[in-house]
């Protein structure tokens, strides 16, 4: 897990050096352990360390300064997997003729060695990043169809004189880049490309408004103009010879593939066998690990599976000991009890948050709806030494754990006929009020009204700038040309195109990396994503009963209250917080939204006197994001 940072010139060999220096060293945080870069001009390759290289055996990058450069790479590691010096990157091959920057982990490297040994490939190291590069040799762009792990990486071929980038097929390690006519300048993170002093940050205002909209820009877009998100499953090419980009998709969440020959049986064999796998290969290090546990099915399996092959492994759980609604440590810790795991519980301190809250919303470098429950879980994995830590997100989205789920009959019926919603009882009626379900056309739009922060016409009325119409946005970027067996799976397929790619994955990666944590998915693995579309839908949601075949998978191993517990999710109490403890740091920072020109005054006291925590604190993240990183960049 890593920081990279590139900057390629399309004119001759600038002198950025000294832009590739500070990129890096805004990436401190995703990797403190080691710190490498290399040159490339028409002098060949030169490499050099930095003040947190491990081993000096070259020249420091500040004698680079004023020297010019077609391709600057710079490199922060933080070691998991071959904690010695031959792990350093830049990497190259044994020809030194290809040299690659990775970000992530490469789970079944070990299996990809052995193959390339056997065509002649030979090793120096135990990393995974050595098997990258010797991979991309051998099979160029189709290696990736070879890999299962999370990654961003660019590899620089001196051979055909260009530069590959490729972001993991669910877009777990996150990858910007932009372009003119002088630079391509890529990085792991926004504030790495602003550090280059290339780029001056401006709003983009299409970003902003699908912000505010899905609570998230919708990638590849960004809230920053001109820096764009390369989209998971994607990789570029950059040639050097005539500064042409290229972008290609090498892999897409499949759909109309439900196997309706697997019985029950089969169907829960095959979830399991694909779950033990991924947890087995998301075990693989050379340093700590913990696994984030709350109350919940998702998180318990996980760490419950993980446990039996690792019985040191430290589970971590966040307590709300103040606020029943949302804690789950009893169930938590009965998990623990039942299998005898080495449990953690962290009781959720305002106070102690308080003193860090402008560092967590600057971390996910663009304004956030709420405050995440997943920067106080990230500090108490590092607080524990926990290097790497797993998660059981993925579970709600592919086996239709949300209610959304739910009332995907009552929206099929509603579409048929709206008058259907007369004869609804009472707790449906703010459904046809709150999200407008019964005039949705298209599933798209249906998805769209019910993950979403603001609705169009309230955005309007807030915006002075600009006015959009979002409402067939994630149709258009996700699904034109799809499609599928059913509702439901054009439902998880949206759910980790838009809310798993856009907001999950951001948000776990900013606060994970924050606290140079390693974050990992189980339940992402693309293998057992593409097992779960094979299951059919009615082992998912049968009757009425969601997420019933991990379900059956978890009865063997979690309590019936467990089970059983009405899903609450990793929630904090974000509405009493802002009515108590963060009262007056929300009223500075309206007060200083309200001073902007940008945003209508009166619609910004309508959601105050609303009283709505989300929409509230959406404007405050978005002062702090506008004073860090428009008014005077980071």
């Amino acid at each position: 897990m890593c920081g990279i940072a590139g900057i390629i010139s399309f004119q001759n060999q600038a002198r950025n050096v000294d832009g590739i220096i500070q990129m890096t060293q805004s990436l401190k945080h995703r990797g403190p352990n080691d710190e490498g870069y290399i040159l490339y001009s028409d002098e060949g390759i030169q490499h050099y360390f930095g003040d947190d290289s491990i081993e000096k055996d070259s020249k420091h990058i500040n004698t680079a300064l004023g020297k010019g450069a077609k391709v600057s790479f710079g490199f922060r590691q933080l070691k998991i997997i071959d904690l010695s010096s031959k792990s350093h990157q830049p990497m190259a091959d044994n020809s030194q003729k290809y040299w690659v920057i990775f970000n992530g982990e490469l789970y079944n490297y070990k299996e990809i060695k052995t193959e390339l040994k056997g065509l002649g490939h030979h090793f120096f190291s135990n990393s995974d990043t050595e098997v990258v590069i010797n991979a991309y040799k051998e099979w160029g762009t189709n290696a990736l169809q070879r890999f299962n792990g999370m990654f961003a990486f660019a590899i620089l071929n001196t051979v055909d004189k260009t530069v590959f980038i490729a972001r993991d097929r669910i877009g777990i390690k996150p990858l910007y880049f932009y372009q003119n006519e002088r630079f391509f300048i890529f990085g792991s993170s926004v504030k790495a490309i602003i550090k280059s002093k290339l780029y001056q940050p401006e709003i983009n205002w299409e970003g902003l408004w699908q912000n505010f909209r899905f609570t998230t820009a919708q990638r590849p877009h960004t809230v920053f103009q001109d820096i764009l998100a390369l989209e998971p499953g994607h990789h570029l090419l950059i040639n050097l010879n005539d500064n042409s980009v290229s972008k290609n998709q090498y892999w897409e969440i499949p759909t109309q593939i439900q196997d309706f020959s697997l019985s029950e049986e089969k169907a829960t064999q095959l979830l399991e066998e694909s779950l033990h796998k991924s947890i087995n290969y998301r075990l693989i290090s050379d340093v700590e690990i913990g696994s984030f546990m709350s109350g919940g099915i998702d998180s318990s399996l996980i760490s419950v599976l993980a446990a039996k092959q690792k019985p040191d492994l430290k589970i971590l759980t966040l307590a709300f000991n103040n606020f029943k609604e949302f804690n789950e440590v009893n169930q938590a810790k009965e998990t623990a009890n039942l299998h005898q795991l080495n449990q953690i519980v962290l009781n959720a301190d305002v106070n102690k948050f308080y003193r860090n809250i402008e560092d967590s919303i600057i971390c996910y470098e663009e304004p956030y709806h709420t405050i995440s429950a997943n920067y106080l879980l990230s500090e108490m994995a590092a607080t524990n030494n926990c290097t790497v830590v797993l998660s059981g997100l993925g579970g709600d989205e592919l086996f239709g754990g949300y209610d959304v789920y739910r009332k995907i009959p009552l929206w099929e019926k509603l579409k048929k006929n709206k008058n259907f919603i007369d004869f609804l009882p009472e707790i449906h009626q703010k459904i046809k009020k709150g999200k407008a379900i019964a005039n949705c056309k298209t599933l798209g739009e249906y998805y769209s009204h019910y993950y979403t922060n603001f609705q169009d016409k309230e955005i309007n009325n807030l915006f002075i700038e600009k006015s959009i119409d979002t409402t067939y946005t994630l149709e258009n970027l996700y699904a034109s040309k799809k499609q599928f067996t059913d509702t439901f799976e054009a439902m998880s397929f949206y759910n980790l195109k838009s809310y798993i790619g856009n907001h999950q994955m951001r948000a776990l990666d900013s606060t994970t990396m924050a606290f140079s944590v390693e974050g990992r998915f189980p339940l992402l693995d693309h293998n057992l994503i593409e097992n779960a579309f094979r299951i059919p839908t009615k082992f998912k949601l049968k009757e009425t009963t969601q997420k019933y075949i991990l379900k059956e998978i978890a009865k063997k191993h979690l309590s019936k209250n467990v089970i059983q517990m009405p899903k609450k999710g990793l929630s904090i109490p974000l509405k009493n917080w802002v009515e108590t403890s963060l009262k007056d740091f929300i009223s500075d920072n309206l007060q200083s939204l309200e001073n902007r020109t940008i945003f209508n005054k009166k619609a910004i006291r309508n959601i105050i006197t609303s009283k709505n925590e989300s929409k509230i604190w959406q404007l405050v993240s978005t002062e702090i994001w506008l004073q860090n990183f428009i008014d005077k960049p980071l």
